[in-house]
């Protein structure tokens, strides 16, 4: 059988959420932010084959966590359209309610 392959869209507010939090981790320590940015990249490209593996969470939206950050990709799959919705990348030591996610009907 052979492997679906998705469609990755971020919405507007995902570009946001990478760069404030590579700008926090290269305050902290120099190149931390860009292993941030590629362990997001690494975990992005994954949805095109594994977006199905995760379970929902709520709303129908899934989370994948980053591997060696405190950060979930909160996305939603729209099978019929082969797509992944990318909704927001938010730090799990943050408050949830301080950022919402938005489900689009």
């Amino acid at each position: 059988m052979e492997k679906r392959i998705f469609k990755i869209e971020l919405f507007e507010n995902v570009t946001d959420d990478i760069q404030e939090a590579v700008d926090f981790y290269n305050s902290k320590q120099k190149h931390l932010g860009t292993k941030f940015y590629n362990a997001t990249n690494k975990a992005l490209n994954s949805l095109k084959t594994d977006a199905l593996l995760y379970q929902k969470k709520y709303k129908n939206i899934r989370c994948i966590k980053l591997n060696k950050f405190p950060y979930l990709i909160h996305y939603k799959v729209i099978e019929k359209l082969n797509t992944v919705k990318v909704y927001a990348i938010i730090s799990s030591l943050r408050d949830p309610n301080s950022h919402w996610v938005v489900d689009e009907k």
